[in-house]
């Protein structure tokens, strides 16, 4: 057989050593982008609210949710303080916030979760929240430090709802204790929730939609914990997800039989790093369930 081009094998290592120098140069990209840009990078996600037995006076009010600001050393206060100071922007008539308020050990945040949310407009509308399982402490379980948050919250007009619900202007809300914490108690949250108006439930973990007693609520269920898996991969999704019910890990899932969940990918991180996972911001606006279905 004929002996090969002089050139050919030594093209091939060149390829092969552009290829390599390549794929580095674009991991490193990367990288950067996945530490230096993503995380702060906010996504307003906007999302129609149709509930069952809305008073037609709320129909076009907005929600604005936020979740998981984990205030603390991991997660640049400066970033936080802008995101909550642009949500007035967004003209709410209601703030909903879904936990995780701080990364701590011994509620030595608490302070600085009160400074960052003053950034936000919540001293101007209704605001309702739950707890998440990093308001209980490093491991979840120190009811005394979840105390003295809602404490705070509650002193600054916050409806922190811990197992229990209220009304605001007809519209009715619950609050779960938080799944990691130990703290969830359906029955409670929902015992004064009447299914036949609209109702909307704060729950930090999206696993509560599986939870029995809640399996009876009609109306939304709005949660984050997930920080949308924070990586995502291509074509692959998000390698680790911190909930049982993988469907839960982002966005809009419809549960049927009059339920809704959605999962926020909040605004904080455990390791500051993101990708294809943007920090988020949801606006909801409400509707009554006809005007939805027309």
């Amino acid at each position: 057989s004929p002996a090969p081009e002089p050139e050919a094998r030594p093209s091939r290592r060149r390829f092969l050593r552009r290829a390599f120098r390549g794929s580095l140069a674009a991991a490193a990209g990367a990288g950067v982008y996945g530490w230096a840009i993503e995380p702060h990078w906010v996504e307003v996600t906007q999302q129609r609210m149709p509930l069952v037995g809305l008073p037609s006076e709320l129909a076009g009010r907005r929600i604005v949710q936020v979740s998981d600001l984990h205030v603390g050393e991991l997660v640049d206060n400066d970033y936080l303080r802008e995101t909550l100071r642009g949500l007035a922007r967004l003209e709410p008539d209601y703030l909903a916030l879904t936990g995780d308020f701080m990364t701590t050990e011994r509620g030595e945040q608490i302070d600085a979760v009160m400074n960052t949310l003053a950034e936000s407009p919540m001293s101007d509308v209704p605001t309702v929240a739950c707890l998440g399982n990093h308001d209980f402490g490093r491991r979840f379980r120190d009811r005394s430090i979840a105390n003295r948050i809602t404490d705070r919250l509650d002193s600054a007009g916050v409806h922190v709802l811990r197992n229990t619900s209220t009304e605001i202007d007809g519209l009715q809300w619950a609050g779960s204790g938080d799944l990691w914490a130990g703290e969830c108690d359906v029955f409670n949250t929902l015992a004064k929730v009447d299914t036949s108006k609209g109702a909307i439930l704060l729950a930090h973990n999206p696993d509560i939609a599986d939870v029995s007693g809640c399996r009876g609520f009609r109306g939304w269920i709005l949660s984050g914990h997930t920080h949308g898996g924070q990586v995502s991969v291509p074509l692959i999704g998000a390698p680790v997800v911190p909930v049982r019910n993988r469907r839960y890990k982002r966005g809009h899932v419809a549960l049927g039989e009059g339920r809704d969940l959605y999962a926020i990918r909040g605004l904080g991180h455990s390791l500051r790093v993101r990708f294809c996972a943007r920090p988020e911001v949801t606006v909801y606006t409400l509707e009554t369930a006809a005007n939805a279905a027309a």
